[in-house]
């Protein structure tokens, strides 16, 4: 019996991630993933049971290196203004990526004709959307933010972010956004959440 390392399934991801991108989800092949990574089909699919899974994984490895850290620190911050302006910068950093852009296209395209929009959610952005979901929650208790849905207030935030140059990115309209583009689009996203859920800074005891 073959074992599985991490090693072999960093290897895979690697050689799947050049695939998806040179050939998008529709035409790209387990065959061409197990040719690159030098295995049979037999050895990918012990560690991946399906394109699908695959693809999510692919996308999802990046993310966990990236985005993870950046829910770790806002989850500690108690300043919330300031650590929404951290977080938002750094995210809309990453998700402008052209890799992560590229990624993100594709679950716009073929999310609806398969499972794959679902399963990137539910193991990507759904966990860490209920980890912010929660420090807001928190966060109303102790008042530093108005009382609301604290799951919509999430994804409020996160339209905020994505609305304006990296909306236009998804949708081809420019080629790329400028530092100077997006560090202004973040600023402008935690302004006008600021306002419209009352955030305040530390709480008087933190202080």
């Amino acid at each position: 019996m073959r074992v599985k390392t991490e090693e072999k399934r960093l290897a895979i991801l690697e050689a799947a991630k050049g695939v998806f991108l040179e050939r998008g989800y529709v035409a790209a092949s387990m065959s061409e993933v197990a040719a690159r990574v030098g295995g049979s089909k037999q050895t990918l699919y012990s560690y991946f049971a399906s394109k699908e899974e695959l693809f999510v994984a692919v996308m999802l490895e990046k993310g966990a290196r990236m985005i993870d850290p950046l829910f770790d620190r806002f989850h500690d911050h108690r300043d919330l203004p300031t650590g929404l302006g951290e977080f938002a910068i750094q995210f809309l950093r990453f998700i402008a990526d052209p890799e992560i852009a590229a990624f993100r296209r594709i679950i716009y395209a073929e999310g609806a004709k398969s499972n794959l929009g679902k399963l990137f959610f539910e193991n990507g952005p759904k966990r860490g959307w209920t980890r912010m979901a929660a420090d807001f929650s928190r966060a109303m208790d102790e008042g530093r933010m108005r009382r609301a849905d604290p799951w919509r207030a999430v994804g409020h935030f996160f339209a905020l972010c994505e609305a304006g140059p990296v909306q236009r990115l998804m949708e081809g309209a420019v080629a790329s956004v400028a530092e100077a583009d997006l560090v202004e689009a973040a600023g402008a996203a935690v302004e006008v959440f600021i306002r419209a859920y009352g955030l305040t800074g530390e709480t008087a005891s933190d202080a």
